[in-house]
């Protein structure tokens, strides 16, 4: 069976656009200081002195053209995909209460007709945290 896992993310609405404001001229975008990603509120809890100096020394550039392109969802056959999500930087019931409130950022989880949450507290960096229970989730969703 096919499954959708997303992994303190979620699906986004059509048309979505991450970065409008990305100035074209921007071709790589470097990870940021994690002092600054911090105080921008990406959280970086569970992540140890060595976590962040690892993350910092292996992280590589994003393609920023990804990321001021709109993203065309068109075949809502999309919702009917089981999908798991696992909940790390935020809770599975505020993403829930997020989605059903109509939130911008949260409301295509709703649209999801067989989404499983698995809360796994940490922060946004699972692989970084708790890689160990990260994969055990992922093997979990994958088999159901």
């Amino acid at each position: 069976m096919r499954r959708v896992i997303y992994v303190d993310s979620g699906p986004v609405s059509d048309g979505h656009i991450p970065r409008p404001d990305l100035p074209a001229d921007v071709v790589e975008i470097d990870l940021p200081p994690l002092d600054e990603m911090d105080a921008m509120g990406a959280s970086l809890d569970g992540l140890d002195d060595n976590a962040r100096q690892r993350f910092q020394d292996w992280a590589l550039p994003h393609p920023a053209g990804t990321l001021r392109e709109p993203i065309p969802l068109r075949d809502p056959r999309r919702n009917d995909t089981p999908a798991t999500m696992i909940c790390c930087s935020i809770t599975s019931d505020t993403v829930r209460q997020l989605a059903a409130a109509g939130s911008d950022m949260f409301a295509p989880v709703a649209q999801l007709n067989h989404v499983t949450f698995v809360d796994l507290p940490t922060g946004h960096w699972p692989m970084w945290s708790r890689p160990i229970d990260l994969a055990d989730a992922i093997s979990a969703a994958a088999r159901d």
